[in-house]
């Protein structure tokens, strides 16, 4: 269990599982920033510094491909979980393929509560 909190920035343009992944990590005692698009995103990561980026791949305006690109330039690096699994099965795998090597971690939709429990804190105890 988390024994401190952490800064989460959370992206997503799906509003129901944005919704439901903050309530997780809220649950966890993080304080959870939340971002429709990647470039809301980008603006979000320009204006405070965070230990976590939670970014779904497949997005209109930015993708979360872009968004792991603008925290991994940052003087302080946030952990970055990829989640993808939107659209056909080939779009799916192409997103992850994306984010593959970029991401420290990557979650695949649908996932369950525990996924994302497990996959945070491993997270943000390494980082």
């Amino acid at each position: 269990m988390v024994t401190s909190s952490k800064k989460v920035l959370l992206v997503d343009d799906m509003g129901g599982v944005r919704r439901s992944v903050a309530h997780v990590l809220r649950s966890l005692g993080h304080d959870v920033t939340e971002a429709e698009n990647g470039a809301v995103a980008i603006n979000k990561l320009r204006d405070a510094n965070y230990d976590l980026v939670v970014t779904d791949i497949l997005m209109p305006e930015k993708d979360g491909s872009e968004v792991i690109d603008f925290a991994r330039a940052l003087s302080r690096q946030p952990r970055v979980i990829a989640m993808s699994g939107g659209g056909s099965q080939a779009t799916a795998n192409q997103a992850i393929d994306k984010a593959r090597g970029k991401a420290d971690g990557i979650l695949l939709k649908p996932f369950n509560r525990q996924d994302i429990v497990t996959l945070v804190e491993r997270m943000l105890a390494a980082g």
